[in-house]
């Protein structure tokens, strides 16, 4: 662009490219502010000053922008929409050496036109850009100095300049707007990688990122759990760096459709930089483009736009990893490396009802996981050597175990099977070795080889925070407190914003006796889900530890509460007249008349006998648990501190020598 002769062209030498002065206008303030994400009242402010104008008429101003630059509307090359934020311009922006006095006064006339060069030479304003919108004229429109678009004091008149901006010593400004090349549109094998839009020497060091949800620009709803399989695969693919902190998919969902800025959304998740883009699905062929930007600055550093078919988008996804993974410039090692260099050709067919039945085990209820687990089974039989989906199957079971819709004897041997057939397809599955490490904890009691599997899977997958909660789980039963309390904070650092991280934090410090820790980290969850009745009787497990029982009393009941449990009001009653052991008692004679209570092996029943000093019932329930395995009660035995009433007893140091834990240092039995 040849800013002193107002002219842009697509290559030196070539026929100026036809643009009204309003447009032109806007392109050279983006051109100042390369990379940054532009507000609409800044650009309005900026382009027509002192005027209030229709946001119409700025939408106009871009649209003529893209047509001249070549842009498709589904293109994203030079300039990007940010839904309800603004615009960013994301092309490279390289000033060419030239005269110090190349700016001219505002209006100039129109310039001669240059020997030798064709085209249109006139950038008179259409018609309907002389007489904008206009719906309050604060001044008269007659030639005057820009205004700055702060909205703060004015900057002071500049006689000798007509652009709003801080070029110092105006200079010939050139756009490398390379419109075929630098597009880095990938129809097959490999292109040139996409340029940085600031200096090598003005980035940041970034050692932590969040992906947040991918836009979907299908403009169909039901392709939103295709958007949200292209973000958790990002995802995933990114958490394979050991030496960046990845956020963990569930908190960076929190932020999907989010108006917060992203310098809030970077504080929010304490996170150096973020990638967002968008995603598109048509005719066989899936389009992705991905920024990356510096949180604190809302800076835009890097944008590529990437295009595949559907049987490529596995490796596709690998190379945005790639790729990103330069642009902050870590280190991948030899393994890293190795994984985002596989080739993974699927099915379409088959990944689609993969991605669908992810989408439907996120919900985390017994209906999602029966319908994930039907499309998981879908995906299996169109593409049988799919490893992903049998790593659907067994996450399906994992969940119907978990909330009681399957009994734990007939769920964790078909988890067993499918996370083993998943490993033997693909061993580098870090979710699959999680999946197994798991029903070797749980429901095997093969303590060493659970924790092979866990260190294979966070090894894999170093971002992974459920293998770091689910580790932690494990750590604390074999009482590790310190390293279970140090995978539990580990966890909560990927995943901020998950309640059952967050919950699970608190217990772990619970159970490592350190009351007041824990009290500070369940008021924290508290204030990001002030209606979670899992963290309010977590509260109350530590305030009974406390002997605080008022207290206790009343997050119990508040739990009850919100679980709209029918019976409070009878507990708050036996409270009342007999205290808390009356509302411990009362508590008991309910949930032994209630089969659903005995889902877990009684957990709950043996926490309330054991409070109350009932050792005879605890015991019967914790024998029972033992011998039916389908019970976390039995595995926490050493550590939980609500059975410290009953941890002398013969039964009890018995149980425990039978159970087989290997020796700890906190083993006292």
């Amino acid at each position: 662009m040849d800013v002193a002769q107002r002219l842009l062209l697509l290559k030196a030498g070539s026929r100026a490219l036809p643009l009204s002065s309003r447009a032109f206008e806007t392109l050279v303030f983006f051109l100042e502010h390369p990379g940054e994400l532009l507000d609409k009242s800044t650009l309005m402010a900026a382009i027509w000053p002192k005027l209030v104008v229709e946001e119409n008429n700025l939408s106009q101003q871009i649209s003529a922008l893209r047509r001249a630059l070549g842009e498709r509307p589904e293109e994203h090359r030079f300039i990007v929409t940010v839904p309800g934020r603004g615009y960013r311009f994301i092309a490279p922006v390289n000033p060419a050496a030239g005269s110090a006095t190349a700016l001219v006064a505002a209006r100039a006339p129109a310039p001669v036109a240059p020997p030798g060069l064709s085209g249109p030479l006139s950038l008179k304003e259409p018609t309907e850009e002389e007489s904008p919108n206009v719906l309050t004229a604060t001044a008269s429109v007659a030639p005057t100095p820009v205004r700055s678009p702060s909205p703060t004091q004015p900057a002071p008149p500049r006689p000798a300049e007509w652009f709003p901006f801080g070029w110092i010593g105006g200079t010939l400004m050139a756009v490398v707007l390379l419109a075929a090349s630098w597009a880095t549109v990938y129809y097959r094998g490999a292109s040139k990688p996409a340029k940085r839009t600031s200096s090598a020497s003005a980035l940041a060091a970034i050692h932590s990122l969040a992906v947040l949800p991918l836009e979907n620009l299908s403009g169909d709803k039901e392709q939103e759990y295709f958007a949200d399989g292209m973000t958790d695969t990002l995802i995933t693919n990114l958490a394979q760096i050991g030496s960046l902190r990845v956020i963990s998919r569930t908190s960076a969902m929190r932020f999907k459709g989010s108006k917060e800025s992203l310098p809030q959304i970077g504080r929010d998740l304490q996170v150096d930089a973020v990638v967002e883009g968008t995603v598109t699905r048509s005719a066989g062929r899936v389009r992705i483009t991905a920024q990356l930007i510096e949180a604190s600055k809302d800076h835009h550093l890097w944008a590529r736009s990437y295009e595949r078919d559907l049987k490529d988008v596995l490796a596709l996804q690998d190379e945005i990893a790639r790729d990103i993974a330069e642009q902050i410039r870590v280190e991948l090692t030899p393994k890293e490396h190795s994984l985002l260099m596989q080739i993974h050709p699927v099915d379409p067919e088959a990944q689609d009802a993969y991605l669908r039945g992810r989408y439907w085990n996120s919900e985390m209820t017994p209906d999602g996981a029966r319908k994930g687990l039907d499309y998981s089974r879908k995906a299996i039989a169109k593409d049988p050597s799919y490893a992903l989906a049998y790593a659907g199957v067994a996450e399906s079971y994992f969940i119907l175990g978990l909330t009681g819709a399957l009994p734990w004897g007939d769920a964790i041997p078909k988890q067993k099977e499918a996370a083993s057939r998943a490993l033997e397809l693909d061993p580098s599955l870090a979710e699959a070795h999680a999946s197994l490490a798991q029903i070797r904890w749980f429901y095997d009691w093969d303590w060493s080889g659970a924790e092979e599997e866990f260190k294979q899977a966070i090894d894999l997958q170093p971002n992974y925070a459920l293998a770091h909660t689910t580790y932690s789980a494990y750590l604390l039963a074999m009482e590790r407190l310190d390293e279970a309390v140090k995978e539990s904070e580990r966890a909560a650092d990927l995943d901020p914003f998950s309640a059952p991280t967050i919950w699970w934090l608190g217990q772990t410090l619970y159970h490592a006796r350190r009351y007041d820790d824990a009290l500070r980290q369940d008021r924290r969850g508290l204030e990001m889900y002030p209606h979670n009745a899992s963290i309010y009787s977590a509260m109350a497990d530590v305030y009974e530890q406390k002997k605080l029982f008022g207290e206790a009393f009343a997050a119990r009941m508040q739990a009850l509460t919100l679980e709209k449990d029918p019976n409070s009001a009878t507990l708050d009653e036996a409270y009342k007249r007999f205290g808390y052991s009356g509302f411990l008692r009362r508590q008991v004679a309910i949930m032994e008349q209630t089969p659903q209570s005995q889902i877990d092996g009684g957990g709950y029943l043996v926490h309330l006998y054991a409070q109350l000093g009932d050792e005879a019932h605890a015991m019967t329930l914790l024998e029972r648990a033992y011998a039916e395995r389908q019970s976390a009660a039995v595995l926490f035995v050493r550590t939980a501190p609500e059975l410290d009433s009953i941890r002398s007893s013969r039964r009890f140091r018995d149980l425990v020598r039978r159970i087989g834990f290997p020796q700890s240092p906190g083993d006292k039995n």
